[in-house]
């Protein structure tokens, strides 16, 4: 099954230019998605994206026994190498990490990792659950081990995660509000209503959001 994925990117105002902060893709016909977070300085934003995102997309690759738990615990494990790599070749010794957050469907399954500053909501007949940790944790792979969890998802639930700076409380309550009210927010104005804070304020922020059909 396929997934119509929404997904929404904000560039950071560093300066007089706009900066690559995050990256999101959508792999396997929309059954998995993948966002990384640069922390780091600036300047290393994209360095630090390029290489845990390569080192993830190696791992998804590498031979399997089928089960996307597997390949995403194989993916974090390219992306901390990688990632690590990236580092150590630094001459500036200045913290950089990288954050991740991927989740991938395996029929009904929802398997979803968590690691640095992002959340995963699931939204099922006006109930909003947190799937991702309670506390918004800011290291990545090099730092923090990841939290995994499953979850069974039903037709008509609703998923939406991204960048912590795309939660802000202003985005989040009015997102909350209009969903646990009955209004039926569509996947893409999901994800423009969480980026619009951090749009206005030059901040950088990612989101994504998908409804699940039949199985």
């Amino acid at each position: 099954m396929s997934l119509d994925v929404q997904v929404a990117i904000t560039r950071a105002r560093v300066g007089s230019g706009m900066l690559r902060q995050h990256e999101l893709l959508v792999l396997d016909e929309g059954r998995t998605v993948v966002l990384a977070t640069a922390l780091s300085a600036p300047r290393l934003w994209g360095y630090m994206l390029d290489a845990a995102v390569g080192g993830f997309l190696e791992g998804l690759e590498r031979p399997h026994d089928g089960r996307a738990s597997t390949r995403l615990h194989q993916a974090f494990d390219g992306a901390q190498k990688r990632t690590r790599s990236r580092v150590e070749g630094l001459i500036e010794r200045r913290p950089s990490d990288v954050g991740l957050l991927a989740m991938s469907l395996d029929d009904n399954i929802l398997h979803v990792l968590c690691l640095g500053p992002a959340r995963a909501y699931l939204h099922r007949r006006r109930a909003i659950r947190r799937l991702s940790p309670r506390d918004d944790r800011a290291e990545g792979v090099l730092k923090a081990a990841p939290t995994w969890c499953a979850e069974e998802v039903e037709a008509g639930d609703l998923l939406f995660a991204g960048s912590l700076s795309a939660f802000s409380e202003d985005s989040l309550s009015s997102v909350r509000a209009q969903l646990e009210g009955g209004y039926l927010l569509s996947p893409r104005k999901i994800v423009e209503e969480l980026n619009r804070s951090a749009a206005n304020a030059g901040i950088g922020a990612a989101a994504f959001s998908f409804r699940a059909s039949k199985f």
